[in-house]
């Protein structure tokens, strides 16, 4: 480790989690916890965390943005899970970049600060990034593939906070491991909440008659992973695609969800060229009158329902990380379940 003490790992440090008040890192911190090992969360309002992991969670208020908030964090923690990340469909560059480049150079800066110091790196870094890296290509892409977010900020912000982890991780000797997932459902997922709002009673889109393959990923079964290359000696410094081992279609998906909410919204099916085209338009009309919020459709979302999302396995595979634990069934109905509890009681 260049110019760095090396101090032994405590097997007994807290797990720092970002990014524990959104979806992901919700359900990773729940499962940390109910494991019987109190995770570190970082996070800017304590106020938005599950009532339970406020209660028997360590919380650090800071922010990945301000520097000097993440000393207390990082100190002495044995692992970090990465789930913090502007993941919206429609955002500036700039902020994109702030908070899926820039905070993870300052995350980074402040554990070599406190190795510097005489502190022991963490275990092992592991880095939530996206499929999205890969810009949406017609045919399911390996890990090994061009990753530039194929002209979309978030996809390219996700690339080049991977790059930075990969060269900054090199000079100071730390283990890491990137999972980019699929499209990650299940209770609280963005996924089910919008597409659940239109399926009920709004105008859902579906391109080429929902035949690409959606990426199913469950967020339970992501966890599993995430929590499998904590320690996995074959996770050391390597990217993994993650999704279900089992391809469904957004025809089949759509279609299963609408039936378990009992949806009454229309579906408008279109042929890619002219969403595409649509999409471009609408895009252009919004960014032409400086509307604000998101265009009703913009290329992205054509290429989401339209484009593969289910991405090579085979490197997660052969890796022997734990697949698929929770079907796509009990999957389905779970967030089917949570849909309907959500919408009752709001």
């Amino acid at each position: 480790m260049a110019g760095m003490p090396a101090r032994p790992h405590d097997p007994g440090a807290p797990a720092l989690v970002t990014g524990a008040s959104g979806f992901i890192g919700r359900h990773l911190a729940l499962r940390l916890l109910r494991q019987g090992s109190a995770p570190r969360l970082l996070v800017r309002d304590p106020a938005r965390l599950d009532r339970e992991l406020r209660a028997g969670a360590e919380v650090v208020q800071g922010d990945l943005l301000q520097p000097d908030s993440l000393r207390a964090a990082v100190r002495g923690c044995g692992a970090v899970f990465h789930c913090a990340g502007n993941v919206a469909t429609w955002e500036r560059w700039e902020s994109y970049r702030r908070a899926n480049v820039d905070g993870v150079s300052n995350l980074l800066r402040a554990i070599a600060d406190a190795a510097a110091a005489g502190g022991a790196l963490p275990r092992r870094w592991v880095h939530l990034s996206s499929v999205d890296v890969y810009g949406y290509p017609r045919r399911p892409s390996a890990e090994d593939a061009r990753c530039d977010g194929g002209g979309f900020g978030y996809g390219r912000s996700k690339a080049q906070g991977e790059a930075l982890l990969r060269h900054e991780a090199a000079r100071i000797g730390l283990s890491w491991c990137v999972l980019r997932p699929t499209n990650v459902m299940g209770p609280h997922s963005p996924f089910i909440e919008r597409i659940g709002d239109e399926l009920r009673a709004g105008l859902m889109l579906r391109v080429d008659r929902g035949r690409a393959d959606c990426g199913f990923l469950y967020v339970d079964n992501l966890v599993d992973c995430m929590l499998w290359a904590r320690h996995a000696p074959q996770a050391h410094a390597a990217c993994f695609n993650v999704r279900d081992p089992v391809q469904v279609s957004w025809r089949r998906f759509l279609d299963d969800l609408r039936e378990g909410i009992g949806g009454r919204g229309r579906l408008l099916d279109l042929p890619f060229p002219l969403a595409d085209s649509a999409a471009h338009l609408l895009q252009g009309g919004h960014r032409l009158l400086r509307l604000r919020g998101e265009p009703l459709l913009h290329p992205l979302l054509v290429r989401m329902f339209g484009r593969t999302c289910g991405h090579d396995l085979h490197r997660l595979q052969q890796a022997g990380a734990p697949l698929g634990a929770v079907p796509y069934a009990s999957a389905m109905q779970r967030s089917v379940q949570w849909y309907l509890r959500s919408r009752a009681a709001g």
